[in-house]
């Protein structure tokens, strides 16, 4: 298959994956006046009003990371609840569809606030002729040159992963769709996240040992005569 066969197979499911979350991602009238009357708005308090919504318990001790993409399409779940992940999840759904079958699911950690806090992003990496591609299926993406992330797709490498412009993010596993779907919680996400994290800081204390060793050793070359 060429990568102009794999491009069409991916516009596909980019719009489809589109389509889908725009007929579902509504926002209750009744959720509005809440976020209003309590003076708070946006996709994490709808997601959180959707999740204690009694008419909405799928399952129990549900969370936006424990809806797998066949729930999501059966339930008509909003991407305002599943987030990203949820996305991802979708478009990996739907590329599988079109009879594509290399595709991943990155999880990918910001590190924010002196590396106190962590925050993340779940892109997608398809298979083309140059190697693994990525993209970020967001909202009116649509079409594959919008969708496409150009750094190499490695554990580790600092990109571009929400295309705001900033190399901010880390790449800290490539998963199957199978393997993505055993990341049910907040919980086990931050374990891959935290891998990115602790090693960043033991590289960060390996460069500032050498550092050190290297300045004693320019001073102590100095000492005796």
């Amino acid at each position: 298959m060429t990568d102009k066969d794999i491009i069409e197979k991916i516009n596909i499911a980019l719009r489809k994956t589109d389509d889908f979350f725009t007929s579902v991602d509504i926002v209750p009238e009744s959720y509005k006046q809440m976020a209003r009357a309590d003076n708070r708005r946006g996709a994490f308090y709808y997601r959180n009003l959707w999740l204690h919504d009694e008419n909405h318990k799928i399952k129990p001790n549900q969370n936006m990371f424990s809806f797998n993409a066949d729930e999501i399409e059966q339930y008509k779940i909003p991407s305002y609840v599943v987030g990203c992940s949820g996305r991802a999840d979708m478009f990996a759904k739907y590329v599988q569809e079109t009879g594509l079958s290399d595709i991943f699911i990155i999880p990918c950690v910001k590190i924010e606030n002196n590396n106190h806090q962590l925050s993340g992003h779940q892109i997608v990496a398809i298979k083309m002729s140059n190697g693994l591609q990525l993209l970020n299926p967001a909202g009116g993406v649509k079409n594959f040159n919008r969708a496409k992330i150009d750094f190499e797709c490695k554990i580790g490498n600092k990109i571009d992963a929400t295309q705001h412009g900033t190399n901010d993010y880390i790449i800290s596993a490539i998963l199957t769709p199978k393997e993505h779907t055993q990341i049910d919680s907040y919980e086990k996400l931050k374990k891959i996240y935290n891998r990115v994290f602790m090693k960043r800081i033991f590289n960060n204390a390996s460069i500032k040992i050498k550092n050190l060793f290297n300045i004693q050793n320019q001073f102590g070359g100095h000492e005796q005569d």
